[in-house]
């Protein structure tokens, strides 16, 4: 069984969708999934429903570094969450190649639930989803070289123009 989810997700990774059958999480109980990103950028899209139970579950997508953290107890990064809900799902761009995981929890203290998921990825996303803005750091980059071209071209006529006006 676990040989076929691991297959299954796998293929996700080539633009596949994956719908996952319903499978119980306990109170603090999680479920994770890993999946491959070979190429970039990668659109993963994903989407759970609690079939039966409450409004408890919430899902995360983790690289597998955070994922370790994860399931240590410890503090963890996440690129993208939910809230805890019986219905949600979030799309993100993944622009690192690696090994990810999606993350299906239930909150602790909550009554068991039956979940369903789907992940998917698109390895050619739209143009309208792919980012069209740069990088904080490359926009700095960007501003202060255009800073620096704006004084030297300033300076340089500056220069030519007194040297133009005197006899």
């Amino acid at each position: 069984m676990k040989f076929a989810i691991l297959f299954l997700l796998s293929a996700t990774a080539w633009g596949v969708e994956q719908t996952q059958a319903p499978f119980r999480l306990d109170p603090g109980e999680f479920r994770w999934f890993p999946f491959t990103v070979k190429q970039v950028p990668t659109e993963v899209d994903c989407h759970f429903e609690v079939v039966k139970g409450d409004a408890s579950v919430h899902m995360e997508l983790l690289p597998m570094s955070e994922f370790r953290r994860f399931n240590r107890g410890r503090e963890h990064d996440t690129l993208a969450i939910s809230d805890d809900a019986k219905s949600a799902g979030f799309r993100r761009m993944v622009d690192a190649r690696g090994q990810y995981a999606v993350v299906v929890q239930n909150r602790a203290g909550a009554p068991p639930a039956m979940v369903s998921l789907e992940v998917r990825t698109d390895l050619n996303p739209n143009a309208d989803v792919v980012a069209k803005t740069l990088p904080p750091e490359r926009r700095l980059v960007v501003i202060l070289i255009s800073f620096a071209i704006f004084f030297i071209t300033v300076t340089w006529s500056g220069i030519k123009l007194v040297r133009a006006i005197r006899p």
